[in-house]
């Protein structure tokens, strides 16, 4: 007879899909892409902030650098939070973004907090 599984073990009946979620989320792997969409919204916003306060300038996107896993989605969720707008690009970008003045909030206490390192 097969053991328990561990969700099973805590007296909880957990369905195939929770059993098999809980399996891939405990791997490496899936443990960086939760990181990611914790981190990479941060760092983009402080990104965003801090090239428009040295410029006064909404920040084309192609000065935008995306890292880790999650690229565009990152902006989407920027943009749903509402601590950031986008406006038509430029010359050499589709679209441009500026810090709302929720989003400068935030990353003046993010940066308080000592999250952007030099």
């Amino acid at each position: 007879m097969p053991s328990a599984s561990p969700h099973q073990q805590r007296g909880k009946s957990m369905s195939a899909f929770d059993d098999f979620a809980a399996l891939v989320g405990a791997t490496e792997v899936m443990k960086q892409v939760v990181k990611s969409l914790r981190e990479e919204p941060v760092q983009l916003l402080g990104e965003i902030c801090r090239e428009y306060q040295r410029t006064g300038q909404a920040v084309p996107d192609h000065r935008l650098h995306f890292v880790g896993y999650l690229g565009e989605a990152t902006l989407k969720a920027l943009l749903s939070a509402g601590v950031i707008r986008r406006h038509p690009g430029g010359r050499l970008s589709l679209y441009s973004y500026e810090p709302t003045p929720e989003g400068l909030e935030q990353y003046e206490r993010l940066k308080a907090d000592g999250f952007y390192k030099k």
